[in-house]
């Protein structure tokens, strides 16, 4: 037989004996899924609810809204690229008859934009230059026919009252005014400055009689030249590809004789480009 364990009741072994069986108690209601125990130093009746299960299922919920989330926002159409701008076959094949790192005397650079030429009707030579310096503006008279007609507007009394009240179109080529009118334009000059239309003593557009200086300009053989407002770059045009090759080669060496050019490309409607050679 065994021996037998005698405990006096009310000693200090019955309390760590009951004490021993209260922690054993409280441990299987926990493993049995029981949600509150008493815990030494509480009050009778308070007891610590074990939340760990229902904390870890509102963290599986939020973890499975956060995962849905991100799979949505990956399956969204991401926007379509921006398609690279493609030439035509023809286009390319006329390219590369021209070298990029080459400069061409202009002579032969005539010769060879014929031969890249692409319209079928009469395009338009078109002459592409950077300056040194900004703001440029210089009007000159080409030796030949530019074979373009310029749109040429006159400041009158009419024409200040609709640019004051916005009811007016703008779309000229040049605007001339009498020197008696332009005090009365100067206040427009914010609009008419970012168009290139600001009349100006040293363009030849403030005139003592614009009609007939309109009359010689919208057909004749003055050329302005203008510098874009932020950059030293003239876009302009030299004539027609129907014209013969001296009268172009004029034609380009008039302008460039009146500008600080220090790089400057040749080109018809719709033509690659030709970069000219610059005399040192």
């Amino acid at each position: 037989m065994g021996k037998k364990r005698i405990t006096v009741i009310g000693s200090s072994q019955e309390q760590e004996i009951k004490s021993r069986r209260a922690i054993q108690l409280e441990q299987k209601k926990i493993r049995e899924g029981k949600k509150s125990v008493k815990a030494p130093g509480l009050a009778g009746g308070q007891r610590v609810v074990d939340t760990t299960a229902e904390s870890l299922a509102e963290y599986e919920i939020i973890e499975a809204k956060r995962q849905a989330a991100e799979a949505l926002v990956s399956t969204k159409a991401a926007p379509a690229p921006k398609k690279a701008r493609t030439r035509s076959a023809t286009y390319a094949k006329a390219k590369s008859l021209v070298d990029p790192l080459k400069s061409y005397p202009l002579s032969d650079a005539l010769k060879l934009l014929r031969t890249v030429s692409l319209t079928k009707f009469d395009g338009t030579v078109e002459l592409h230059l950077t300056t040194k310096t900004k703001n440029q503006s210089h009007t000159v008279e080409l030796p030949f026919s530019p074979g373009k007609t310029r749109k040429i507007g006159i400041v009158d009394e009419k024409f200040i009252s609709n640019l004051d009240s916005g009811n007016i179109d703008l779309n000229f080529d040049l605007l001339l005014v009498s020197p008696d009118l332009m005090p009365k334009l100067v206040k427009f000059a914010k609009i008419l400055g970012p168009k290139g239309l600001m009349p100006n003593p040293k363009t030849g557009t403030i005139v003592a009689d614009p009609a007939a200086a309109a009359k010689k300009l919208a057909g004749g053989n003055s050329l302005q030249l203008k510098s874009e407002k932020d950059a030293p770059v003239i876009h302009t045009f030299v004539g027609k590809l129907s014209q013969k090759d001296p009268e172009l080669e004029a034609n380009i060496s008039a302008v460039l004789s009146v500008l600080p050019v220090t790089k400057a490309v040749l080109k018809s409607t719709m033509s690659p480009v030709i970069k000219l050679q610059m005399n040192a």
